[in-house]
């Protein structure tokens, strides 16, 4: 009843506008804005997912619902910004696998949508920021899921998410970065530089909970975390060497990655 309660609320609004024209575009979606936080406040209070779940949906629905054509990217990002860190919030608080999912297909299917359609060079400065923030959250939302909540071992990681989630950022920047020379092959040694970084900082936290506790199972997970960043550094060291070096370099250098891996 709640669940249907709240969609109906989104699909009133959305009549009132676009059917009616009973209300202006802003205090449309200032109203579909109230709906979203009156969903979450409820699922919170509750512990509910699937309200949750329609709240967020709704959420990033309605600037497409109430979209006026005027490609005004920043009110959109900076949107779906708050939505994200709110998602960000809830993960901290919450192992809601649906939740973060839905916010990841929605922020990098609308993002990647726009940057194919409208993105031009001159854009980079307001865009760069936005898909770095939004990598970041969700980076940490399949790091909280494996570390936050006590889950099973072999439920602990998201494997969609702690993968997905650099392969659909890397894309994006790869076009953002198109008109930089050799824009995305630093940008692939950012990504593994963050994730060598990451990995250790986990695999450090592996040894320690070793030693302090003996709760096995949460140190494995822990263990096989830091084990996927390391090997998502690796994989973005492996791809920046052919986006900045010639055949006969990369041929090199793979070699050698190689002979390290094996040893």
């Amino acid at each position: 009843l709640q669940g249907a309660g709240v969609g109906v609320l989104y699909l009133t609004v959305f009549a009132a506008l676009r059917l009616y024209a009973l209300l202006p575009v802003g205090a449309a979606f200032a109203l579909l804005v109230l709906i979203c936080v009156f969903a979450t406040l409820i699922a919170l209070l509750q512990n509910n997912k699937a309200i949750a779940f329609i709240g967020f949906a709704g959420g990033f629905a309605a600037p497409i619902l109430v979209s006026t054509g005027s490609n005004d990217y920043v009110g959109l990002f900076s949107y779906y910004l708050l939505l994200n860190v709110a998602i960000g919030f809830i993960a901290w608080k919450k192992a809601w696998r649906p939740l973060n999912l839905l916010g990841f297909f929605a922020t990098f299917g609308v993002m990647g949508a726009w940057s194919a359609l409208s993105y031009a060079p001159e854009f980079y400065a307001n865009t760069q920021p936005f898909l770095i923030a939004f990598f970041l959250i969700y980076a940490l939302a399949a790091l909280f899921y494996a570390l936050r909540h006590s889950l099973s071992e072999a439920l602990a990681l998201d494997t969609l998410l702690l993968f997905g989630t650099p392969i659909a950022a890397f894309s994006l920047q790869v076009q953002l970065v198109s008109s930089i020379e050799y824009g995305a092959a630093f940008s692939a040694l950012a990504l593994a530089a963050f994730y060598l970084l990451l990995g250790y900082a986990v695999m450090h936290h592996s040894r320690k909970q070793r030693k302090e506790t003996s709760e096995a199972s949460a140190a494995t997970v822990s263990l096989w975390l830091a084990q996927s960043y390391l090997a998502l550094a690796l994989v973005f060291v492996s791809v920046a060497v052919p986006l900045a070096l010639d055949a006969k370099w990369t041929a090199a250098v793979w070699a050698l990655e190689g002979a390290a891996v094996y040893w």
